[in-house]
């Protein structure tokens, strides 16, 4: 199975919402990390309480990919954010170069 596609969903955090923004996050990762096509799903953050957190997905599929942004899981991040935990949100896909074997 080849990597070909990464989403990334930057995440800023309320201040003092890091604990329960956290617990959110890491069911939401487990979730989609089981999908169907998807190699991995990670979940980075910084240090300090306001420091930017990273989602990011891998996947074997653009197809895959581009069909997880519908589902109904994903949905949590706005509700996440509708919650006052989350105060900005940015997303990302990224296409990985084949090495023309």
């Amino acid at each position: 199975m080849s990597l070909v596609a990464v989403s990334t969903v930057e995440i800023d955090p309320a201040m003092s919402s890091v604990a329960g923004l956290r617990t959110g996050l890491e069911e939401l990762r487990a979730d989609l990390s089981r999908l169907s096509g998807c190699t991995a799903y990670r979940l980075s953050c910084g240090s300090e309480p306001g420091d930017t957190w990273l989602l990011t997905g891998y996947w074997d599929s653009t197809e895959r990919m581009t069909a997880h942004f519908n589902l109904p899981c994903l949905a949590r991040l706005f509700e996440l954010a509708a919650m006052g935990l989350i105060v900005g949100l940015r997303f990302g896909t990224f296409l990985v170069a084949s090495t023309g074997d």
